[in-house]
C-alpha cells in the first residue's frame, strides 16, 4: 500500500513539474522529463537513491542492467588495507559491475556519515589492479544527499579525506590532445620551413 501511495504522490508531483511517463518496475520508479530518464529507488515512502541518464543516449542504447546499490562492500577488507582504516567513509557498491553504455548521474544518501555543506571526495576501488583511484572531488552534500557521474559500476567510497594512496584522475585525453597539437605544429613548421 505504501508503494502505491508513493507512486501516486510522485505522479502528481511530476505532473505539476511538467514531467511525464511514470511507471513502476523491479522496485524502481522510472520517469522521463524532456531530456532525462530517471530511475528512483524508494521504500516505505522514503527516497533511497536514483540513476539519471540523458534521454537520447538512454533511448539510443536501450540497455538494461541491475541498478541495485548497496552501502557496504564485500571488498571492504581489501580497501582498508590500501588506505588509512580510520578515515570516515561511505561505501557505494553496485550489484552490476562493468562499463555503462552512457554516463549516469547517481544520487545517494550520506546523512549517516556526513552533514550538509560537507565537500566529499569520490574514490573507486579497482578490483583488477587492487588499487584506489580518484574519481571526483568537491562533491557538496545537499539535503543529506550527494550526486556524482560515473561510466563504470563497481565499488566506490565517499570521504572528507584526501586518500594519498589513490592514483590521480586519468588525464589521458588531455595528454593525447596535447601530443596531437605538438605533432600538428611540428608538421606545419616543417612544411612551411621546407617551402621557403
Amino acid at each position: 500500500m505504501e508503494r502505491k501511495t508513493l507512486i501516486i504522490f510522485l505522479a502528481i508531483v511530476l505532473f505539476f513539474a511538467g514531467m511525464s511517463s511514470i511507471s513502476a518496475s523491479s522496485n524502481l520508479l522510472k520517469t522521463e522529463t524532456k531530456d532525462k530518464v530517471i530511475f528512483i529507488q524508494g521504500e516505505k515512502g522514503h527516497f533511497n537513491y536514483s540513476w539519471t541518464f540523458d534521454k537520447n543516449e538512454f533511448k539510443k542504447n536501450e540497455f538494461e542492467f541491475d541498478m541495485n546499490i548497496k552501502f557496504e562492500s564485500p571488498n571492504i577488507t581489501r580497501i582498508n588495507k590500501l588506505i588509512n582504516n580510520n578515515i570516515k567513509k561511505q561505501m557505494i557498491s553496485f550489484d552490476y559491475h562493468g562499463n555503462l553504455p552512457s554516463l549516469a548521474t547517481i544520487k545517494v544518501p550520506v546523512s549517516k556519515n556526513f552533514k550538509d555543506g560537507d565537500r566529499l571526495n569520490l574514490y573507486y576501488y579497482n578490483d583488477l589492479t587492487n588499487k584506489i583511484e580518484e574519481v571526483d572531488t568537491n562533491l557538496k552534500v545537499i539535503n543529506g544527499f550527494v550526486s556524482f557521474d560515473i561510466k563504470h559500476c563497481s565499488d566506490y567510497f565517499l570521504t572528507l579525506s584526501i586518500v594519498k594512496e589513490a592514483g590521480a584522475k586519468s588525464n589521458n585525453g588531455i595528454i593525447i590532445i596535447g601530443m596531437l597539437v605538438i605533432i600538428v605544429g611540428l608538421i606545419g613548421y616543417t612544411f612551411f620551413k621546407n617551402k621557403k
